[in-house]
């Protein structure tokens, strides 16, 4: 009995929190022309259902909290059509009784300033800020002296240009081709649990995994393999010709919005004061 009450209550509260979304936009928003006098704001709701693809009875019925049982991909696209920002879209999601995959929420304009706050207190740890799309987002001066991302083009400032496409760092990490076949588990892994072509996230990890495929052979080659692997950290040793040996411990930090906070740890005293003497300057006073 529990149950089936929680069940209509989230029903209930779903159909207002689609009434109230709904009533917010207004169609200039959505690129409709204004029409006649309305006697209730927002849009109606045969407009809503055509701009999200839905039928109109199906999208009434929801609306009215009737037993319906939307897909993840509908639930997706009402919320793009709703203009729902990353917590209204997972709300939707658990209203709806589902879950959100992260391909489905948009990435975030910018990184949140705490955030880049505690990449910066890392110092000297290198320690940079990715997002779902694995684009490198952020840096702070660590990350900088190891990978040189400053002044890259952006297509080049994600982890797989780091990985395979920076010469100077691939030549510097020890056993770099097991570290190098675990980011391909990785990446084919995130393609998954993004949704894949279903999500704009997957599509655009489809387009990285084919050009890490295209431009790099032994890439091409461990991909055939299909090994996937969780997003984790990983012991690692560096041979940097200006500093020595730095021997890292790398941690993976989940954060907001699909961010990761990628901090690579020394694990000793003379690893950290090397770390020191590549990277001088401490976190950005600004942020």
């Amino acid at each position: 009995m529990v149950e089936v009450e929680d069940v209509q209550e989230r029903r209930t509260a779903l159909s207002s929190f689609l009434r109230s979304r709904r009533a917010r936009l207004a169609p200039k928003d959505v690129g409709l022309a204004p029409g006649v006098r309305r006697r209730t704001p927002g849009l109606r709701r045969e407009e809503l259902a055509l701009l999200a693809g839905v039928g109109v009875t199906w999208y009434t019925w929801l609306e009215q909290g009737r037993d319906i049982h939307p897909s993840p991909e509908v639930l997706a696209s009402l919320a793009r059509t709703l203009r729902l920002d990353r917590a209204e879209t997972a709300y939707l999601f658990r209203l709806a009784g589902s879950h959100p995959r992260d391909g489905e929420v948009a990435a975030p304009g910018d990184v949140p300033v705490p955030l880049l706050r505690l990449m910066h207190a890392q110092w000297p740890a290198p320690s940079f800020v990715m997002d779902a799309n694995w684009d490198i987002r952020a840096w702070n001066p660590g990350a900088d002296a190891l990978f040189g991302l400053t002044g890259r083009p952006p297509e080049e400032c994600n982890l797989a240009w780091v990985v395979f496409g920076n010469p100077v760092h691939r030549a510097r990490v020890e056993h770099w081709e097991e570290h190098a076949r675990r980011f391909l588990a990785q990446l084919r892994s995130a393609y998954a649990e993004r949704g894949g072509e279903a999500t704009a996230v997957g599509r655009h990890l489809a387009r990285m995994i084919q050009q890490v495929r295209g431009e790099y052979p032994e890439a091409d080659r461990w991909l055939d393999e299909h090994q996937v692997a969780e997003r984790s950290g990983a012991a690692k040793v560096i041979h940097h010709e200006a500093v020595g040996a730095l021997r890292i411990d790398q941690h993976v930090l989940l954060a907001s919005e699909g961010l990761q906070l990628i901090v690579m740890a020394p694990r000793d005293a003379e690893t950290q004061e090397r770390l020191r003497a590549l990277a001088p300057t401490p976190a950005v006073a600004a942020v």
